[in-house]
């Protein structure tokens, strides 16, 4: 029974080894989500806004 030598040695994976995809990659892929969730975000900001406007008299 012999012993391996010069075996490679661990190292930790990189971003795309890690996630699969990086952070670039996955904005392009969902960028049409991502506009719909500010969007979203903005109506519920805004409507918060005018509530408090209209009840603050």
């Amino acid at each position: 029974m012999a012993l391996q030598q010069h075996l490679p040695q661990d190292r930790d994976p990189s971003e795309d080894q890690m996630w699969g995809y990086t952070l670039w990659e996955f904005i392009a892929g969902n960028w049409l989500y991502l506009i719909a969730i500010i969007f979203l975000i903005a109506i519920f900001l805004y409507a918060r806004y005018s509530w408090r406007k209209r009840h603050e008299k």
